[in-house]
């Protein structure tokens, strides 16, 4: 039985430029479809001043 698929990956890096950046989120999506094909995911970069906001987009905010 495989198990249970219950588990994330939450990964911040920062002092990139574009390309890094770019380099990266690009090498993220293909482990992502080689290891978990039908695995739901989604990434995400900007500026490190807006991290908070990257990642709560689209999410209730919890805690103060």
């Amino acid at each position: 039985m495989a198990g249970k698929k219950d588990k994330s990956v939450v990964a911040v890096i920062s002092g990139l430029t574009n390309n890094q950046a770019a380099q990266i989120s690009k090498d993220i999506m293909k482990s992502k479809q080689k290891n978990a094909p039908y695995g739901r995911g989604t990434v995400a970069s900007g500026f490190t001043s807006s991290v908070c906001s990257l990642l709560q987009k689209g999410n209730k905010s919890i805690g103060g």
